[in-house]
């Protein structure tokens, strides 16, 4: 018994050495393979090693050699990719709803996937925007059970949720019942796309603002939208408002209009401008964006949104008014 422990102890210390210190950049000879093992107090020899390597190549967890004169033994098959880990790291970074001592847990746990000598590169710090009223915590747990709505396909209770002057937390309403139909993610927050069942139609609820929620024994009930359609179009989640319109601006804005259109926009060069053609959702944020450009921005089309943005939305010259002279 106590030889078959020793080796799969030696077995076990040795896929777990090669994990955690060795990729293709940084491999162990043999000898420094044999003097790690002992110093964990695992006596190895050089025929016993080979084999090991050959039976971890032969369960699935690949051994490569590099040759040379800094070559070694390096583990060499990973779940997943530096550039892939990486990826998953930055979103976790800058997820909102995450509590800074779980999200601190979990970088430490991903980074734990690739050797010491690569875990530098893997934390980028990023300084994160202010993070809101909400509890992530109390978020994560109403998002969870959205989730389990959605799958079950059962209706969801929640009371709506507000602040008062004094910063706590207060109902902001009776509780409401809604069938969950999807998750939005737009301007950094979760928004969830519902069938309200008391006023029958569609609206959107913010999950950071619903306390007490709860999956229902109702089934779901309203249509089956595409929630993708609700974020498809720029400056807002109204498709009810979505229309197509013709603007001409200054050629300074190109990166913002393409920043703010997508890739499906079209552009269209002229003299000294240049005109886009795009689906807006013609609302508030619209009008507030293209009064911030002034005479940069004009729009041109649908006809009767032009008329509108030159007779209320466009900013008027400033002009002072002359003194009078006061009569002596």
């Amino acid at each position: 018994m106590g030889k078959h422990t020793d080796q799969r102890d030696r077995t076990l210390c040795l896929t777990r050495l090669l994990y955690e210190e060795t990729d293709e950049k940084h491999p162990l000879t043999m000898t420094q393979i044999i003097q790690r093992l002992q110093d964990k107090g695992v006596p190895a020899e050089r025929k016993s090693i080979y084999r090991d390597l050959a039976a971890m190549n032969k369960q699935g967890f690949p051994v490569e050699y590099r040759p040379g004169k800094l070559g070694g033994w390096y583990a060499s098959g990973r779940p997943m990719s530096l550039a892939e880990l990486q990826a998953v790291i930055d979103a976790v970074a800058v997820y909102r709803w995450l509590p800074s001592a779980l999200r601190q847990r979990l970088l430490d746990k991903l980074t734990a996937f690739f050797p010491t000598g690569q875990r530098e590169q893997l934390r980028r710090p990023v300084s994160l925007s202010h993070q809101g009223a909400g509890d992530p915590e109390e978020v994560r747990r109403a998002l969870d059970r959205i989730h389990t709505a959605i799958q079950t396909k059962r209706a969801l209770s929640f009371v709506p949720l507000d602040y008062g002057p004094d910063r706590q937390p207060v109902a902001a309403g009776p509780a409401q019942v809604v069938s969950p139909k999807g998750l939005l993610w737009w301007e950094e927050g979760y928004h969830l796309l519902g069938w309200d069942h008391r006023a029958k139609h569609l609206a959107l609820y913010r999950p950071d603002r619903m306390t007490q929620v709860l999956v229902t024994g109702m089934p779901a009930l309203g249509p089956d939208p595409d929630p993708a359609l609700w974020t498809a179009t720029p400056f807002g989640v109204e498709p009810n408002r979505r229309e197509r319109v013709c603007l001409r601006f200054s050629p300074s804005l190109t990166g913002e209009i393409l920043d703010r259109f997508g890739s499906a926009a079209e552009l269209t060069a002229e003299d000294n401008s240049l005109t886009v053609t795009a689906d807006v959702i013609l609302g508030p944020a619209f009008w507030a964006w293209l009064s911030i450009h002034g005479e940069e921005a004009t729009l041109l089309a649908p006809a009767w949104a032009a008329n509108l943005w030159a007779t209320r939305y466009r900013p008027r010259p400033y002009r002072q008014t002359p003194r009078r002279r006061q009569v002596v």
